[in-house]
């Protein structure tokens, strides 16, 4: 199966689960939890992300928990970075505190950070058992940037 998408275009007021790997692209305020998290070159994400792998091309406000942390040249975090390894590349920004743990999925706190609504894929497997603190659930709420071509209709 295929990572799910975020893309450009999409900003998400919300946060986000799924138990396989999740690109994005496009924005996204609230918290993440998947196996692995992609956050791509004009991605952003304003919020914790926990997941076994993640890799940061874009930007990140907020804490990261994982097994394995990549920020590339241009990634930036403005945030605690708690991880098993990570890699850093020249040219990549980090603001924040970093920690290694042997297990940094258990070291995530108590439930989400943030008070937004829960966004969950088809495949909600959890990433380690006792991950998946908040089992509430409500409807996606999306939110699109509007073009200047739009606004005439």
């Amino acid at each position: 199966m295929g990572p799910s998408i975020i893309t450009g275009d999409v900003v998400i007021e919300g946060n986000v689960i799924t138990g396989g790997e999740l690109q994005i692209d496009g924005t996204v305020n609230g918290d993440i939890r998947a196996r692995a998290a992609v956050i791509d070159v004009q991605g952003v994400v304003h919020g914790r992300i926990v997941a076994e792998d993640v890799f940061i091309r874009g930007r990140v406000i907020g804490p990261i928990n994982a097994m394995n942390v990549t920020i590339v040249s241009g990634g930036h975090v403005e945030g605690d970075v708690i991880n098993d390894t990570i890699a850093i590349e020249n040219g990549a920004h980090v603001d924040g505190k970093i920690q290694r743990s042997e297990d940094p999925l258990s070291d995530t706190g108590a439930g989400f950070t943030s008070n937004a609504p829960m966004i969950y894929s088809d495949d909600t497997a959890p990433i380690r058992k006792g991950t998946f603190q908040d089992d509430s659930y409500r409807p996606l709420e999306l939110v699109t940037p509007r073009r200047s071509n739009d606004a005439a209709e």
